[in-house]
């Protein structure tokens, strides 16, 4: 399946401007709902670490490079949306603590600290969509192929232990159907556009998960 690349610099402007514009708007508006949760009960820092982490990505997403390819089948698309703003589904009221407020913070800051560093290997190649934006080797990146999502998954355990509710769970559970969709055309992608990728590919066994996935 050969992803869709942009045909002319214009159209790839306006495509690349468009979606942050979108993404602008939605975070904006998710991002104070979860703010307004932490604000009525401060004690809640795992709510306030998933703001953070979340308000953060948006600034990377306004700051990436313009793709030169990029995968717009309907199927990517509905789930790198809803991996972008699963967390308004989140809902932090009526949950059970499995662990005290101290471990989730722990965990997600952890998964913080592991896709931050992630993020500033990746740059201005952070991107939402699938997409060819240049090849990051180092660094995290030579433990899995996508870091970043290994981030996510502890911190999500984290904010889920301290959270848990059989919503959450639905929505962290589908989130992580939406990611694998999302690597396995990133690569796609990638491995399209990029000699070098299909090479990392094979120096690099796992995609997420060391020795699982």
């Amino acid at each position: 399946m050969q992803p869709q690349s942009t045909p002319d610099v214009p159209e790839g402007r306006w495509t690349e401007w468009l979606l942050r514009g979108f993404a602008l708007l939605a975070y904006g508006f998710a991002v104070s709902n979860l703010a307004y949760a932490w604000w009525t009960d401060r004690t809640r820092v795992t709510l306030l670490m998933l703001l953070l982490t979340e308000g953060y990505t948006l600034m990377l997403v306004l700051l990436a490079r313009r793709a030169g390819a990029r995968d717009m089948a309907p199927l990517t698309v509905v789930a790198t949306m809803y991996a972008a703003f699963f967390f308004v589904l989140l809902d932090p009221r009526g949950t059970i603590k499995w662990v005290p407020e101290w471990a989730g913070l722990g965990l997600q800051l952890l998964g913080t600290a592991w896709q931050f560093t992630s993020k500033v290997f990746l740059g201005r190649s952070f991107g939402l969509l699938p997409a060819q934006r240049g090849l990051v080797v180092a660094g995290p990146y030579r433990l899995v192929r996508h870091p970043i999502y290994l981030g996510y998954l502890i911190g999500h355990v984290g904010f889920l232990l301290v959270n848990f509710s059989w919503r959450n769970l639905a929505v962290l559970a589908l989130l992580y159907v939406a990611q694998v969709h999302r690597i396995v055309r990133e690569e796609a992608v990638l491995a399209a556009t990029s000699s070098d990728y299909r090479e990392y590919q094979q120096r690099v066994r796992w995609r997420l998960v060391p020795y699982v996935y």
